[in-house]
């Protein structure tokens, strides 16, 4: 038997297949795609349009706006945008100064469960990690989730031609991600055939909330993850 080094990372056993996948990297998706849907300001001078044939914009302003034309307002501020991203450094806004901060609560959250983003009369979306299906030793399909939930009166009284909040988002989000290939996760499918689970579906429950869960998917080899 081989020795294996201290310094190694499965000591005191050996990785005799090092070219298997990992999955390292795939933790940080959820963030990485939200943030890219929050479409702010980059280094590189590019400033985010206030325009509805860009989904990104509709997407910020039905999150954003709780009345009936969201559509109808400016683009919320990239501070603003910021503000609805959960932050695990702050759970919970208490204070006066945390929720001036971030005066329309969370709204956008990189997991799959906070009790509290099911609580408030608002909308919200989730993205997080679904089934992940290993296409053998080197590559995985994974089920992107998007959970997206709203009060049902907050759904009922937008009263614009797209009635429903909640599809409306799950409209934008699939534009703005479908065949597009994003830096440390590749490209964004809606696809079947890529992934089984892909679609969407409606839900209630008890009057009080509805929501859609979409599923997309990209697939992982970290060997191609590398080269990007």
């Amino acid at each position: 038997m081989r020795k294996v080094p201290f310094d190694s990372p499965y000591y005191p056993y050996e990785k005799v297949q090092t070219g298997f996948n990992t999955m390292r990297g795939t933790e940080l998706i959820p963030k990485k795609i939200l943030t890219y849907l929050l479409d702010l300001p980059d280094a590189s001078g590019y400033e985010p349009p206030d325009d509805n044939r860009y989904p990104r914009c509709r997407l910020a302003k039905y999150l954003w706006y709780d009345g009936t034309n969201p559509l109808g307002n400016p683009v919320p501020t990239p501070e603003e945008k910021r503000s609805m991203l959960f932050s695990g450094d702050q759970p919970d806004l208490n204070t006066d100064e945390q929720k001036a901060a971030h005066p329309q609560g969370y709204r956008i959250y990189p997991m799959q469960y906070w009790l509290p983003s099911n609580l408030e009369a608002n909308t919200v979306l989730k993205c997080y990690i679904g089934r992940v299906s290993p296409e053998g030793d080197f590559k995985a399909a994974i089920g992107i989730q998007f959970e997206i939930i709203t009060n049902y009166m907050l759904e009922s009284t937008m009263r614009t031609d797209a009635e429903s909040r909640v599809y409306a988002i799950e409209q934008c989000i699939v534009e703005a991600l479908n065949g597009v290939n994003i830096v440390g996760i590749g490209t964004m499918q809606y696809n079947r055939y890529a992934f089984p689970d892909a679609g969407s579906r409606p839900y209630h429950d008890d009057g009080l909330h509805v929501y859609r869960i979409l599923t997309m998917s990209a697939t992982w080899a970290e060997s191609e993850q590398e080269q990007l």
